[in-house]
């Protein structure tokens, strides 16, 4: 269990206290008990911040001497423990408590030293005594539950915090009820129910979703994950969980609602422009992608525009809109394009449309030297091919789509029946 105790510096600070709670600022005038005492408590404190230990406990305990003030005596007390004089510590608090019967903070110190002596049954003992005496103060709670924690009875840890937040509802114990029962205990639907009864009933604020959340995607549960998301959008306005809950809904398919998300957030514009491409809405996608290309003159988007203004046009082979593609897709890939998608589809349209057939075929090429067994660019290379009507060159390419794909898309269909066509005249 020794593993566990350089975590105790944490509860020593966090659970105790640097400070003592007595040492609270006045509205009042002070008078002080000995006319050094200002100067005194002004050292000890630079002392103490400094890391300065010994020098500061010798100045506490002078002012605990001459003013017998408990606050004092209990900041000395916790710079012995810093210095590691545990045994003197022990000896002065059980001595204090003689005098201070229902003081919780010196049963608390008395605990951590139990713990730095790895003396686990007296440090309950005493941090027992302490939620004894102050049971709605949460340090208490935290302490005999740490305590139980690192002896392995997650049971009791987790009805010492359970016990605090029946009477309290509040976050912190309901946070670390939910890591001891998912990460210590494995009840994982246990974890749920209370997370979501919390939930419920008190609010579900951003930590406590998000922890719902990793457990959601834990269990592969996603239409609750989603959901979660979502709350955490509406609630926080954070455009990252409606981009997160929007992911969801498109890898399930659902791009109705992953659309309204998107485009009520405006969460993710590339998703969204992705699902509008999915789902054939590209007369949306072009305006989406024209949007892009204005706010970011990146050229890739104008190439997208181009694209999806030919594919949203029921009217294709009108000039006047044949001409402008042609002209956003050449500027794109003079302004730096080079993905092999854009060669080919502006090689392809130049080829069928007839428009520039040599060209279009250079452009494929292109295109194949980085993908050389694509079927669909070789596909497009053999229409150039019949274009041009050199048919045994079409016919060569024509084959292997065929070899590839099998005759299943129309395209390769009305493709390789014309070439065939034409290399048997």
């Amino acid at each position: 269990m020794s593993r566990y105790l350089p975590a105790l510096l944490i509860v020593l600070f966090m659970l105790t206290g640097c400070s003592s709670k007595r040492l609270q600022p006045h509205t009042e005038p002070i008078v002080q008990a000995y006319p050094q005492e200002y100067d005194d408590l002004l050292h000890a404190l630079y002392y103490k911040d400094q890391g300065k230990y010994l020098n500061a406990y010798h100045l506490f305990e002078r002012l605990y001497e001459k003013t017998s003030q408990l606050s004092y005596k209990i900041e000395a007390l916790q710079l012995l423990i810093a210095l590691k004089s545990y045994d003197r510590a022990e000896t002065e608090l059980k001595e204090l408590i003689q005098t201070y019967p229902n003081d919780a903070q010196l049963y608390r110190l008395l605990a951590v030293v139990a713990l730095k002596k790895q003396q686990f049954d007296h440090a309950l003992e005493y941090a027992q005594k302490a939620l004894s005496l102050e049971p709605d103060y949460q340090q208490n709670s935290n302490l005999v539950a740490t305590i139980y924690l690192i002896r392995g009875n997650f049971q009791k840890a987790y009805e010492t915090y359970h016990n605090y937040y029946m009477r309290h509802h509040d976050k912190e114990s309901l946070m670390k009820m939910a890591s001891i029962l998912f990460h210590r205990m494995k009840r994982y639907q246990e974890t749920i129910e209370l997370l979501e009864t919390h939930s419920k009933m008190v609010g579900c604020s951003e930590d406590i979703c998000l922890l719902l959340a990793d457990i959601y995607r834990r269990k592969n549960d996603l239409d609750h994950l989603a959901s979660t998301y979502i709350h955490l959008y509406e609630s926080t306005g954070s455009v990252e969980y409606a981009q997160k809950a929007a992911e969801i809904y498109a890898y399930q398919k659902q791009f109705d609602r992953a659309i309204e998300l998107l485009e009520k957030s405006g969460a993710d514009d590339q998703l969204l422009l992705a699902i509008y491409k999915q789902t054939q809405a590209f007369k949306k996608a072009a305006t989406l992608a024209k949007r892009l290309y204005d706010e970011t003159h990146d050229p890739v988007w104008l190439a997208e525009y181009g694209i999806l203004r030919y594919e949203a046009a029921p009217q294709k082979d009108n000039p006047k809109l044949l001409s402008s593609i042609v002209k956003d897709l050449s500027t794109a890939l003079q302004q730096g394009v080079k993905d092999h998608l854009y060669y080919n589809y502006l090689g392809y349209l130049l080829i069928d449309h007839e428009i520039d057939v040599e060209w279009g075929i250079e452009l494929v090429k292109e295109a194949l030297k980085a993908e050389p067994n694509s079927a669909f660019y070789i596909d497009s290379l053999a229409w150039g091919y019949y274009k041009l009507h050199e048919c045994q060159k079409a016919y060569d390419a024509m084959k292997r789509v065929v070899d590839m794909l099998g005759l299943k898309d129309p395209e390769v269909q009305k493709h390789w029946k014309k070439i065939q066509h034409c290399r048997s005249r």
